[in-house]
């Protein structure tokens, strides 16, 4: 058990935090942890996860055993990115705050005090560990947030936005075309497409690939994979130009009961056969809703250039920039 003097400590701010409202939340690290069970969720993460991506065999005799729980990190790198903080302030935090350490999962020392992992431990273990706990504690976070009828996913809107690659060399990194408000034509990086619910303005899900991929090959996969994974029911689904094609608008209305909202492409308007258009002037001004979570979260959570690099690394970034979307929705 915890000493009395650490259950009664006065919440610690973070290390160098002098963003007071930065993330328009109203409750401390410890509090947030204990009223929404996060320690047990990315518990349930990470055991999912390996299930269906067994980790890699563990390495031969010799060297120093692991003291850390793969969901204790989980947590630690859910916390980091949810107060934008560096492992060094992190780990200044934790040894700063005994309860939230505890609260995290982490081990008692021989001193009685919780052992808190160095910044190379951290970032050591996230990179091992690879994206499937990240992404598998976004996909339970949604799946609560449905549950507890934040969201009905009824009007849902599907866009890409682009991510630029930390290093040149990054070798999964690939460069394609940049958006029409973009100063340079061509931008080295991925992009990032992503299922949005327009009522609320949450992210229900994404898929990465490399920027010089076009957006219309996601837009199916995107809606099929939410639908088996949350038993959605669409009423309306909005997408740009670049998505427009007759297989996907007949698909959405046949199999999918919903009506598309796609303005056709200027440059496939012989291909249009008299079909009427899906969309008006209304109701396309009404997709606008995800290029404002583009601009929030893209600027405040540094997605536009991640300071990570490969493809699992940028994978990680983002779902774990999403689940703390819905973290600060559930704790609302």
């Amino acid at each position: 058990m915890a000493p009395a003097g650490w259950t009664d400590q006065v919440p610690v701010p973070p290390p160098s935090y002098h963003r007071a409202v930065a993330t328009a939340l109203h409750l401390d690290a410890l509090t947030l942890v204990r009223r929404l069970q996060l320690l047990a969720l990315c518990e349930l993460a990470v055991h999912l996860a390996q299930r269906q991506c067994p980790p890699p065999l563990p390495a031969g005799p010799g060297g120093a055993p692991r003291i850390y729980r793969e969901e204790s990190l989980l947590l630690l790198a859910l916390l980091r990115t949810l107060w934008r903080l560096s492992y060094q302030e992190t780990h200044d935090w934790l040894c700063a705050w005994p309860a939230l350490a505890l609260a995290s999962g982490l081990p008692l020392g021989a001193d009685g005090r919780p052992r808190v992992p160095s910044k190379a431990q951290q970032s050591k273990r996230l990179r091992a560990a690879g994206a499937p706990p990240s992404e598998m504690l976004f996909v339970l976070l949604v799946r609560a947030g449905l549950w507890m009828g934040l969201t009905r996913a009824r009007d849902l809107i599907i866009d890409s936005a682009p991510i630029l690659a930390w290093r040149r060399a990054d070798p999964d990194a690939a460069v394609g075309q940049a958006p029409a408000h973009h100063p340079r034509p061509l931008l080295l990086g991925y992009r990032r497409h992503t299922l949005l619910c327009r009522g609320t303005g949450l992210p229900l899900l994404f898929l990465l690939s490399r920027a010089n991929v076009h957006d219309a090959p996601f837009a199916r996969p995107l809606l099929e994979l939410a639908v088996r994974l949350f038993a959605l029911r669409p009423r309306v689904i909005r997408l740009d130009a670049g998505y427009w094609g007759l297989k996907l608008i007949a698909w959405i209305h046949t199999v999918l009961g919903a009506h598309a909202v796609i303005p056709w492409n200027p440059k496939r308007q012989k291909q249009r056969d008299g079909l009427p258009p899906t969309w008006t002037a209304q109701e396309l001004g009404k997709r606008t809703s995800i290029e404002r979570f583009f601009g929030r979260v893209l600027v405040f959570f540094r997605l536009q250039r991640p300071p990570v690099f490969g493809w699992s690394a940028v994978e990680t970034r983002v779902a774990l920039t999403f689940a703390v979307v819905w973290v600060i929705a559930l704790a609302a």
